[in-house]
């Protein structure tokens, strides 16, 4: 090209072309070295995140394909405890982990950086919220009771958020109303002056921090002359084991005072007892006002007197004859004779005793499963004219123990352990107990309600006076008057008459169905109770002796199934036994699993009833 002379265009051309294959190759377009830089991606690429928690990120590496990735928060490698931290679970991945408490400014910014070079990296904006945490309340007391027109304090315990304010809801109305009771903002719940109905209400505190967290318990309102009644397994609990669980035990709250004094104690749990009369109260029970600060009583010669009372089961209690008054709700009977069990001063008189059988002692709370027995059945006294003066009697309850030797004693009417109602200043002609029906398989307790307060099964109630009241009246109830036993005289089961009769008995815990040969039901292998391949309907037509008839239809489960499906239910209509053995052989004893989805009046023996008939041995009606 010598001597040729090259144009300014040229030249141009020559440079273009030269720039333009260098800027190929630096696009990665060429071959030879490849100084492209790695192109890196977060997902997500903002997040939120609370304080505490944690968040997964993945990184994306455009090219090169196979690099190493390292995380920082804000600049550190691995973050820090005020900012977070971060830590590799993959070669892509890593889970931030945001500080305990929001750090001074609430955003940061997480980044992956490749190993290819110093600055390619993706970024990610974190922003880190105050961590949210679940309420748990707790509100005390639980299963209270009040009489209308009273009120009762509550408290909410609220665990977890800054904010432990609740709102207060009577049966899910905010603070309640007029109809079921009112409730304030610190707790306080005013009963209405009139029952609602049902008579148990669910108070639900609700966190306001977290309003998907609440608590509920129930509340029973009560009358001047009513008493709740409370299905659960007793003051021992469930067992766990059905042949020791107390299944269907009717219990209410009784107040025993020294006499004409305020100086009283509350005994809970005390078994409710139809087939029974007169209050006995364990010795271990009273403690605030021990068995020795009451008034003792004596026979003629001044000898303090022992009861010895033995059940149909062969079962026994024995203790002294205490006086106090007995209160029971709103109703006071004043200067009633009671028996203390379990009091070990004097040896009990076996031989006198146990007539029926060498059977065991009730005289704790594991053997009785109750704190005592409340007996409301037809009888003023538990043996009357039996064991008073000049009566011929083959099993006397009464002794005295003169030099600690006892021996059967007379004791008049009088001294003799009563049944408080007989006592009342009104209202003492009988009882009536409610209970609500429960389902078929069962229910956990009376009362009861569901953690969210739905589902409510409501408390019993134990109504005292019969036609006394607004509330007691015997309506269209068949009354059926009783023989001197206090049973029916005769029960008809298919087509056959059992003149050995029945009870009605609210501290049996199954219905006492005859035997398993009569009834063509099987037993269960491992428990007392009846196992029916299914459900079978029995019919009874119970006969009074004023002439009355009726039928009562009862269903008997299969006792295993029932226990098996619902280990924790205290609480069954149709959990039933064979009759028990020597006298009861073949009787129909309606325990409690009779009560449920009825109301039962017991009448008191030589009390007016409602038809103005003549019931000399007392009543029953249902």
């Amino acid at each position: 090209m010598r001597g040729k002379k090259v144009s300014t265009a040229a030249v141009a051309s020559l440079v273009l072309a030269m720039a333009g294959a260098m800027f190929l190759a630096g696009c990665g377009g060429g071959t030879g070295n490849d100084l492209s830089l790695p192109v890196v991606t977060l997902s997500p690429i903002s997040a939120s995140v609370q304080a505490g928690s944690t968040l997964l990120f993945t990184a994306t590496v455009v090219t090169p394909t196979s690099t190493t990735i390292t995380w920082s928060v804000n600049g550190i490698l691995g973050g820090n405890s005020t900012l977070g931290t971060i830590t590799s679970t993959s070669s892509t991945t890593a889970v931030y982990t945001a500080p305990t408490t929001v750090p001074t400014s609430s955003t940061v910014t997480v980044k992956a950086t490749s190993s290819a070079e110093t600055f390619p990296s993706g970024a990610a904006i974190v922003t880190i919220t105050p961590a949210v945490v679940n309420a748990q309340v707790t509100v005390a007391p639980l299963d209270s009771v009040a009489q209308a027109g009273t009120s009762v304090q509550y408290t909410a315990t609220v665990t977890g958020p800054d904010n432990n304010a609740v709102t207060w809801y009577v049966n899910g109305v905010a603070g309640g109303n007029s109809t079921v009771g009112a409730i304030t903002t610190s707790g306080l719940y005013q009963a209405p002056t009139t029952l609602p109905s049902p008579p148990t209400v669910v108070v639900t505190a609700t966190s306001q921090a977290d309003t998907s967290q609440s608590a509920s318990t129930t509340l029973t309102v009560t009358g001047s002359n009513t008493a709740p009644l409370f299905v659960n397994f007793g003051p021992g609990g469930n067992s766990g084991n059905p042949g020791t669980a107390f299944y269907n035990g009717l219990f209410t709250n009784v107040t025993v005072c020294l006499p004409s004094t305020a100086v009283c104690q509350i005994i809970p749990d005390v078994l409710v007892d139809t087939s029974s009369v007169g209050l006995r109260i364990l010795n271990s029970a009273l403690v605030s006002v021990p068995a020795t600060e009451y008034g003792t009583v004596k026979d003629s010669a001044g000898n303090a007197v022992q009861e010895c009372v033995q059940f149909p089961d062969t079962s026994y209690t024995w203790g002294p004859v205490l006086v106090a008054d007995v209160l029971i709700s709103g109703e006071k009977a004043p200067n009633v004779p009671f028996q203390v069990m379990g009091d070990t001063t004097y040896p009990v008189p076996l031989a006198d005793c146990l007539s029926l059988g060498a059977g065991p002692s009730l005289d704790t709370v594991a053997a009785l499963g109750a704190n005592g027995i409340l007996g409301v059945g037809t009888s003023i006294q538990d043996c009357g004219l039996n064991c008073a003066a000049g009566q011929t009697f083959s099993a006397y309850p009464y002794y005295i123990c003169p030099l600690n030797v006892c021996q059967p004693a007379f004791l008049p009417v009088v001294k003799q352990v009563s049944n408080p109602v007989a006592f009342f200043p009104r209202d003492n002609n009988g009882v009536q107990i409610t209970l609500p029906s429960i389902p078929a398989g069962g229910a956990p307790s009376l009362p009861y309600v569901n953690a969210d307060g739905s589902g409510l099964l409501p408390a019993g109630q134990l109504i005292f006076g019969v036609g006394t009241e607004s509330n007691n009246a015997i309506g269209n109830a068949t009354l059926y008057t009783l023989d001197s036993n206090g049973n029916f005289p005769q029960v008809v089961f298919d087509g056959v008459t059992y003149n050995s009769g029945g009870s009605i008995d609210s501290s049996a815990p199954a219905l006492l169905l005859s035997n398993p040969a009569t009834l063509g039901i099987q037993n269960c292998l491992d428990n007392i109770y009846y196992c029916p391949g299914s459900t079978a309907p029995v019919a009874l037509a119970p006969t009074g002796a004023n002439g009355s008839a009726g039928t009562v239809t009862v269903n008997v489960a299969n006792a295993d199934s029932l226990f098996a499906n619902n280990p924790g239910f205290s609480a069954f209509n149709d959990l039933a036994q064979e009759s028990l053995s020597g006298s009861k052989t073949d009787q129909f004893d309606l325990g409690l699993p009779f009560f449920y989805g009825r109301t039962v009046f017991v009448g008191i023996a030589g009390t007016t009833i409602p038809n103005n008939a003549s019931a000399p041995n007392g009543y029953v009606a249902f």
